[in-house]
């Protein structure tokens, strides 16, 4: 997966109603400036139930990593036992969490649409899952 997560990330979208939260890195066009074949597709990060989210809008380069120990006292609540897991975002030397039920990362040509507007839609691959 080297490379996919060096992409810029922002919040693409979140719903309450359904702890659904999606980072989108968009999908660059052949006439922009910096398009390439690693930058062709979306990648979208998809956490589901989310009970807990310290995030910036825009994240460049992301590393995601599920805590087990050394846990933040503001998140020591959120226990296994419960269903969630802690997971910790770096980006440019910062760290940042959501807890959720879990995550999963998938590559996809949708223009506007995504997994909140439209359930059905399946990604082209699914490169990573927690």
């Amino acid at each position: 997966m080297s490379g996919i997560l060096d992409r810029v990330f922002q919040i693409w979208a979140y719903t309450v109603s359904h702890s659904f939260l999606i980072l989108r890195s968009p999908m660059k066009f052949p006439d922009q400036d910096d398009y390439n074949e690693f930058n062709d597709c979306n990648i979208d990060i998809e956490f589901s139930a989310v009970a807990y989210l310290d995030l910036p809008n825009i994240l460049k380069g992301i590393e995601i990593g599920e805590l087990t120990r050394c846990i933040p006292e503001k998140l020591i609540h959120y226990r296994k036992d419960l269903g969630f897991k802690i997971f910790e975002i770096k980006s440019e030397n910062n760290i940042f969490y959501v807890v959720a039920g879990n995550y999963r990362i998938g590559k996809n040509k949708w223009l506007i649409e995504d997994r909140i507007i439209n359930s059905n839609l399946e990604y082209d691959e699914i490169l990573a899952k927690s």
